[in-house]
Parts: C-alpha cells; sequence; structure tokens
C-alpha cells in the first residue's frame, strides 16, 4: 500500500466513526436535556 492509500483509509475510518458518533451524541445530548428540564420543575 502507498502512503496515499493509507491517507485514503484512515480518512475513511475517521469518516465512519464520525458517522457512528454523531447521532449518538444527539441522542443522548437531547436525554440529558429532558431530564435536566424535566427535574428543575
Amino acid at each position: 500500500m502507498t502512503l496515499s492509500d493509507t491517507r485514503l483509509l484512515g480518512k475513511k475510518i475517521l469518516v465512519g466513526i464520525l458517522v457512528t458518533l454523531v447521532p449518538f451524541l444527539i441522542l443522548f445530548g437531547g436525554l440529558w436535556l429532558l431530564q435536566t428540564v424535566l427535574t428543575q420543575n
């Protein structure tokens, strides 16, 4: 594998990690926000 192949593979891995983490962050952030709003009242 050449250097450009490893760079492309690394970029694909990073994009895959981001694509899987962003929905989880949105979900858990929304749940945390909902919990804080409901427990304050």
